[in-house]
């Protein structure tokens, strides 16, 4: 038996489905059902550069259909850090470097975190001291001492 170029086409989707059993990302299941369409025009007789062409015309149909489903899914969207802080306003720290507005100094410990502060109306606060959260700007803490 000899080995024709539409068995080489379902062999490669056979070999694309595996895949998509392990990485389980859409894109080789996309070019899977490609090459299993360009299998079967294979068999129907379709030259070469037919068959290219159904590959790739396949491929982008596959992957245009199934972005949305990726995107909406896919982990990465999933995932999103916690960047809500409002919670932290109204609780304590402690300076742990001076804050000064005019040499643009300041930290604090939060909850476990250090933070760059500013004190809320440009006063000079003492490390080790005490002081209230105000509110945050974007990396920056507002606070006031107790």
């Amino acid at each position: 038996m000899e080995l024709e170029l539409w068995h080489i086409w379902l062999l490669l989707a056979v070999g694309l489905f595996v895949i998509e059993i392990f990485i389980s990302n859409f894109v080789s299941a996309c070019y899977g059902i490609a090459s299993l369409i360009t299998g079967i025009v294979s068999y129907l007789g379709f030259l070469i550069p037919e068959q290219l062409l159904v590959l790739i015309t396949c491929s982008a149909i596959c992957l245009l259909l199934l972005k949305p489903y990726i995107t909406k899914h896919s982990i990465s969207k999933r995932y999103q850090p916690n960047n809500d802080h409002k919670n932290l306003i109204g609780k304590e720290a402690i300076v742990m470097e001076e804050i000064n507005d005019r040499k643009k100094t300041g930290r604090v410990v939060l909850s476990g975190s250090t933070w760059k502060a500013k004190s809320q109306f440009g006063e000079i606060i003492a490390k080790d001291s005490f002081v209230k959260v105000l509110n945050i700007d974007y990396s920056v803490i507002i606070v006031k001492t107790i």
